[in-house]
């Protein structure tokens, strides 16, 4: 009698056990993450994408500067020498997103009034970078004959 109950139990532990499998089998499936963060989509259901912030970068002549560390500036350069590049290409997002949380390779960039922006640079000393440099250096001079020469600068876009 005994082994006859136990032989019951266990068929039907068995067979509870063969019916919640799939149950199991599907919640581990959906319990990873839907979406790899390292990979890159586009808009989904035509979201546009947004940016935190963009990085313009700064040239001299041809060489891009980093904006990251002092960069050496020769004493016959010119402020005209120094200039920007408002293409979509050259500037860098910060955090590109939508509202479905996907991250995109390369965003298209729009603006809000449908333009790009007026892109001008602007100095100041390196001890107070808030602080605008007045006057602004002029542009067909060189930093010695504006008697800039030694000085640490920044230029903001």
């Amino acid at each position: 009698m005994k082994s006859k109950k136990c032989v019951g139990f266990l068929s039907w532990l068995l067979l509870c056990a063969f019916i919640l499998t799939p149950f199991f089998a599907q919640a581990v499936r959906s319990s990873g993450a839907w979406q790899e963060l390292t990979e890159q989509t586009a808009a989904i259901n035509g979201t546009p994408p947004q940016a935190d912030s963009v990085t313009i970068p700064v040239y001299q002549g041809s060489v891009q500067l980093r904006s990251d560390a002092a960069n050496s500036v020769d004493y016959s350069a010119k402020p005209s020498q120094f200039s920007t590049s408002d293409a979509g290409s050259a500037m860098t997002l910060t955090n590109p997103h939508d509202t479905e949380g996907d991250i995109f390779a390369d965003p298209p960039l729009a603006w809000q009034a449908e333009r790009a922006p007026t892109v001008t640079l602007v100095w100041a000393d390196a001890a107070t970078p808030d602080t605008p440099l007045s006057p602004q250096p002029s542009a067909n001079l060189t930093f010695c004959e504006q008697n800039m020469a030694g000085r640490h600068l920044v230029v903001w876009p």
